[in-house]
């Protein structure tokens, strides 16, 4: 069954070409909803567009056009009348509303869909808040927005991965992981570390299972896998998922982070200075160039994050980023 509305639109457009007679002029007429019942279900604007193009007057072009359009629309209107100073209104009969409502049954949650001339690849990427504590209200956004739109552009025909990136290594997982090895020996944490009542209860679990407060690497990769876990639990209860989970700490253990470092150094974007390697991010209209690893050879976050882009950039046709309200760098 075809879209009965579209095929309303199209009665009014194939009577104004026949009205317009090959005669040049901008003749294409809107369909709309009126104001008020008494005017109609749809009026049409046409015969004003096709007055001076036939060098007629509105109203007798009007009615041209309801008589043309009484015959194409047979059955389908219950009457068409001339109205004000030319609009012509369009009164559907109740078999037109019947087969609107059968159409949308017949659609169900396909409603709405549509097949785009190129079906991409997307990969969208959201949320990927650290696995160093629960979800907060604040990444309740980026879940809501990045599900909805994988959600819309699925159903625009696309092919969507839904991705969370996990930073599971660097300073601040050593710090959770220090975090928990001071509440599991009944010792405040470290400066800058994690103070909230999770990571004591997190201890006292890890402390149950044997875990050694010493063995920070085990810890911290512990730690890491538990809060996951909280995290998938959280977005599970409100109603998100992902289909894949990436890792800052595969992207150095697969050589992705050293290869794409030498890739930005043979096409010379990279230089050493002061100790440190940085990017010439002002090449790119950037403010600045930006470290990429700091004197202690430390890596910033800019520099897994690139290798991370590469490897998506391997993998879909359009990369969509949420970012959160800490994002703005």
């Amino acid at each position: 069954m075809t879209d009965p509305l579209l095929d309303l639109r199209a009665a009014v457009e194939d009577s104004v070409e026949v009205l317009r007679d090959g005669k040049a002029g901008d003749t294409r007429p809107t369909l709309e909803r009126p104001p008020r019942p008494e005017m109609g279900d749809y009026s049409t604007n046409a015969a004003m567009l096709l007055a001076p193009v036939r060098g007629e007057p509105p109203r007798d072009v009007a009615e041209l056009l309801r008589e043309e359009l009484g015959g194409r629309l047979e059955g389908t209107a219950e009457r068409i009348e001339v109205a004000g100073p030319g609009f012509v209104n369009l009164f559907l009969a109740d078999r037109w509303h019947r087969e609107g409502v059968e159409l949308l049954v017949e659609a169900g949650d396909e409603i709405g869909s549509t097949t785009p001339e190129v079906a991409e690849q997307v990969l969208v990427e959201f949320v990927s808040a650290n696995p160093t504590g629960p979800l907060t209200v604040a990444n309740g956004r980026g879940a809501a927005y990045g599900d909805s739109l994988a959600r819309v552009l699925t159903h625009a025909g696309h092919r969507v991965e839904r991705e969370y990136y996990l930073n599971d290594v660097g300073t601040q997982m050593r710090l959770f992981a220090a975090s928990i090895a001071a509440r599991m020996k009944g010792e405040p944490v470290p400066e800058g570390g994690y103070e909230g009542a999770y990571v004591e209860d997190l201890a006292h679990e890890l402390h149950a299972e044997g875990a050694d407060p010493s063995d920070l690497e085990s810890l911290e990769q512990l730690g890491a896998g538990r809060m996951r876990a909280a995290i998938e639990s959280t977005l599970d209860r409100f109603g998100v998922s992902f289909d894949t989970w990436s890792s800052e700490r595969v992207v150095y253990e697969s050589g992705s982070f050293d290869a794409t470092l030498e890739e930005l150094r043979k096409r010379g974007h990279v230089y050493e200075s002061e100790g440190a390697t940085w990017l010439r991010t002002t090449e790119f209209g950037d403010d600045k160039d930006r470290v990429l690893v700091r004197s202690d050879g430390e890596p910033t976050y800019f520099a897994p994050d690139i290798a991370y882009h590469r490897d998506k950039l391997e993998r879909a046709d359009r990369l969509i980023d949420v970012l959160g309200a800490d994002h703005h760098g």
